[in-house]
């Protein structure tokens, strides 16, 4: 008798927990992967990491829950950057032993492949553990039901959890509840070479649309202890969600709620992601609007005419008679329109702006469409509004001068081009202005004589990848013995590495160019040793000049001069000092500088060719324009070794260059 009581009071108090279990199954089931992904947006390789736990996502449908921690020196901003580190990010990172980026645990297990002895491992590693987690059962199953009131911006989180097996004795479970972001957009380095189908239109360059991140714990850091370890368990959680954590807003249609029960606060037994709803006010319709561009981008370098126009889609059933569509060029203020025809359920419309005038350089325009304020519409998608243009360039549709001097001074760190130039870069490489901050503080200009210069930064490129820096035409029509010339400086990273350096011009605003120079190899290498493995950044000693002959392009209006870095296999190259200017060699060097008469004899000369006063650089030229010789602070410079034929000298004094040519004979 008391036997069948005992069995009675067990079956009731069963009944009572299947009949109190809503949602969470009753079925013993596998775990499910849970990976926290260590992150941070000045993080070249975890764009790859992202690509890496997505198809992780992707391959087993219901089963991972991702979890992005932005942490770490990679996670701290610089000035201007948005703050996507948590309270509660570096706790969990350092209990990973990690020791590298991007690092992940899977389950917080600690596997055989590990960084350094803990849980964290190489994104190389994810796949294989995660393929281990899901063969093994879970003796605890979780689900979670979770709803946002709009009005209040209050989020209520109901967790269930049922143990389908007896876990260990000498353990306490405990049950952690995320809240994650989707679509929040922000800068991150090695976007364009690791995932550039996230990079999105906005204010960084590029622009990431970072997924899954962790904003907020609403159990704490290592989540609350369950209460038994058997059974059903449920507890309602609830969180007033501000507007926004460290100055990133919180976008309430773009959060996610993940949760996973623990071992202490190590190994994970197993996750869920929450479903969602929402509480609207009455009257409110959820729509969900797009947005995407068809403008037609100029053909031409000098063509700066162009129409904008965005097409606005409606992906819901609910026409939609009122919305607001804008453009904004560049960093200007954004040009709107509000739009009252209506758009039905599931159709689009286009809408045309007056055509806009562009200025010389890189252009990029934004679009956006969005509800009108006071309007009875929530857009609850918010990610798709937005589109762009993309990046491209334009020239100055007329010329600028007759001559042009670019020293790269002035410009902040990593500027893509200076003013009157445009670069044409298709692959997301590092090219640009470099200063003095790399360098702790040293000169990166030509011969250590000024703080700037250009840089295409090899290591970065594949090979055979380029890049070109083109500048505004200039007017040849009334002058006559046109030149350029430059500084360079390069170093290989192997004795058979062949990176060019090549000089183009361009009488058609660059639709055809012609290649009139080339230096590579052992010709462009201006280092005096290899530098394999660091970066090279060039001292006073690591640069060379050159002078190109431009005569065959005397009497042309519209000349374009551009610098092209072919990558093959070498290190840092940079250009500096570029001057384009008429030869002055049609006249004697006697003509008056800074009221000093400088003479050159003699010409012809068999040995050395004397100068009247002490000069700052004296250089010798042949003409295929090779630096010979370079002397600084002299009055003579001697021919004695050089075979006989014309030669040239090029002047630097007091700020002011001049060329002649001199024969040896």
């Amino acid at each position: 008798m008391k036997m069948k009581k005992k069995l009675l009071s067990l079956i009731l108090v069963t009944s009572t927990i299947l009949n109190s279990q809503t949602f969470v199954s009753t079925n013993p089931e596998n775990k499910n992967i849970v990976l926290e992904e260590f992150t941070g947006i000045h993080c070249g390789y975890c764009p790859d990491g992202h690509v890496v736990a997505q198809n992780i996502y992707d391959q087993n449908p219901g089963d991972v829950i991702l979890i992005n921690i932005h942490t770490g020196g990679y996670a701290t901003p610089s000035a201007g950057e948005p703050d996507f580190r948590t309270n509660f990010g570096d706790d969990i990172a350092n209990q990973s032993n990690l020791s590298g980026y991007p690092a992940g645990t899977v389950n917080r297990h600690q596997f055989s492949m590990s960084q350094s002895g803990g849980t964290a491992m190489s994104r190389g590693d994810w796949t294989n553990a995660s393929s281990q987690i899901l063969n093994q059962p879970s003796y605890i199953n979780v689900a979670a039901q979770s709803t946002i009131n709009i009005n209040t911006r209050e989020l209520t989180v109901v967790v269930e959890t049922f143990y389908t097996g007896t876990p260990p004795s000498s353990i306490t479970n405990t049950l952690n509840v995320a809240l994650l972001q989707n679509n929040v957009a922000g800068p991150q380095s090695g976007a364009a070479n690791w995932n550039p189908s996230a990079i999105i239109s906005g204010p960084w360059n590029p622009t990431y649309n970072h997924q899954h991140m962790l904003r907020h714990l609403l159990t704490g850091q290592w989540g609350e202890n369950l209460p038994n370890s058997s059974g059903f368990y449920t507890n309602t959680y609830t969180y007033s969600i501000p507007n926004n954590l460290n100055g990133v807003d919180y976008d309430l249609f773009n959060l996610e709620v993940a949760v996973f029960i623990a071992e202490g606060q190590q190994e994970i037994i197993s996750g869920a992601v929450s479903s969602m709803n929402f509480i609207v006010p009455n009257g409110t319709n959820l729509i969900d609007l797009s947005s995407n561009s068809n403008i037609n981008i100029p053909s031409s370098y000098c063509d700066n005419v162009i129409t904008p126009e965005i097409t606005v889609y409606n992906n819901t059933f609910i026409p939609v008679d009122t919305f607001v569509v804008s453009y904004t060029l560049n960093s200007n203020q954004p040009v709107s329109q509000t739009i009252f025809n209506t758009i039905l359920g599931g159709g689009s419309t286009n809408i045309i702006f007056p055509t806009i005038t562009l200025p010389s350089g890189t252009n990029k325009i934004d679009f956006n469409c969005d509800i009108l304020n006071g309007t009875s519409y929530i857009d609850y998608v918010s990610n798709n509004n937005s589109s762009s243009s993309g990046e491209f360039s334009i020239l100055s549709p007329t010329s600028i001068g007759t001559n042009y001097t670019e020293n790269f001074e002035g410009y902040d760190l990593a500027t893509p081009s200076p003013n009157n130039a445009i670069l044409i870069e298709d692959n997301g490489n590092w090219v640009g202005i470099l200063d003095p901050t790399y360098t702790s503080g040293v000169p990166v200009g030509g011969f250590g004589n000024s703080q700037n210069s250009f840089r295409w930064r090899f290591g970065d490129f594949n090979p055979g990848e380029h890049a070109t820096l083109i500048f505004d035409k200039l007017d040849f029509s009334n002058t006559t013995n046109n030149e350029v010339s430059f500084s360079y400086a390069h170093a290989n990273k192997n004795s058979w590495d062949i990176d060019k350096l090549q000089i183009l011009v361009s009488t058609d605003c660059f639709n055809t160019f012609q290649v009139i120079n080339e230096i590579s190899g052992t010709n462009l290498h201006t280092a005096s040793i290899l530098w394999p493995s660091s970066p090279f950044y060039p001292t006073s000693q690591d640069w060379n000049s050159i002078v190109i002959d431009l005569s065959s392009f005397d009497g042309v209006s519209d000349v374009s001069i551009g610098f092209r870095g072919i990558y093959g296999g070498g290190n840092n190259l940079y250009i500096d000092d570029i001057n384009i200017q008429e030869n002055s060699s049609t006249t004697n060097l006697s003509e008056e500088i800074n009221d000093l008469k400088i003479s050159l004899l003699p010409n012809p000369t068999k040995d050395e060719v004397f100068f009247n006063i002490e000069l700052e650089i004296i250089e010798l030229y042949d003409l295929t324009g090779k630096l010979l010789k370079r002397s600084k602070y002299q009055e003579k410079i001697d021919l004695s070794n050089l075979e006989k034929g014309t030669y040239l000298i090029k002047i630097n004094h007091l700020g002011i260059i001049r060329s002649q040519r001199i024969v040896k004979n």
